[in-house]
């Protein structure tokens, strides 16, 4: 695989799962696995094949602090669940804000003006780079988290539909 290749899919984990995905109009295999299963058979793949791919990465990587979970969590005020995978010194880094901040909540995901976290941020990319491009077995899960996240993407935005 090669090394642009491999930028290419680590620069599609950071985007938002579900932007929107150009696709051909004409009809694609892509179309037709999208048009035979439901939203939520497409997301519960998903989901699993993210969960698949980070426990990989989780195994290659030898240090905690960049371990990911993947997890469902309810945001403040609503009974939906979203599907979060997150690295520890991420999480680490809300709880410590929180706490600093007598569990207001509502000013922890911003962690943009505190530098450790950046610096780590960073360290994270290199690590995730790293492994997806010394790893066969985790660029190929990258490829099936970003082709489950393309399908999912065509059919939330109705063109899956037949």
């Amino acid at each position: 695989m090669t090394r642009q290749r491999i930028v290419a899919l680590l620069v599609s984990l950071a985007v938002l799962p579900f932007a929107s995905v150009s696709a051909d109009d004409s009809k694609s295999k892509d179309d037709m696995i999208v048009a035979k299963k439901s939203l939520s058979e497409l997301r519960s793949e998903l989901y699993k094949s993210e969960e698949a791919f980070y426990e990989l990465f989780n195994e290659i990587n030898e240090d905690d602090d960049y371990d990911v979970d993947c997890f469902y969590e309810r945001a403040t005020g609503t009974r939906i669940k979203n599907h979060v995978c997150r690295a520890k010194f991420v999480s680490d880094a809300f709880s410590a804000h929180a706490a600093r901040n007598r569990g207001d909540v509502s000013r922890v995901a911003n962690q943009s003006a505190n530098p450790e976290f950046a610096r780590k941020s960073a360290i994270f990319e290199e690590k995730l780079g790293a492994a997806v491009a010394s790893s066969p077995e985790l660029q190929a899960a990258l490829e099936k988290y970003n082709t489950a996240r393309a399908q999912f993407a065509i059919k939330r935005e109705g063109r899956g539909k037949h």
